[in-house]
């Protein structure tokens, strides 16, 4: 199961092509990563500061919906 750290430091692309349905996560929070051509390049950490958005409120939400879905 992932951390929280290594979450953050995987790249965008990555993770969606593991859990395609995180991209419901990130609309819900006005990430629209599986249309933005940076998400090849950064990781989870990169496109959240970018954006501006709590790390911490997605992350966590992330990891609780791996944990009961996964």
């Amino acid at each position: 199961m992932l951390n929280k750290e290594r979450l953050l430091e995987m790249n965008i692309q990555k993770i969606l092509k593991k859990y395609p349905s995180l991209i419901e996560i990130f609309k819900k929070h006005g990430m629209h990563c599986n249309e933005c051509f940076f998400s090849e390049k950064v990781n989870l950490r990169e496109a959240l500061e970018s954006s501006r958005l709590s790390s911490k409120e997605i992350v966590e939400e992330i990891i609780k919906y791996l944990k009961s879905n996964y």
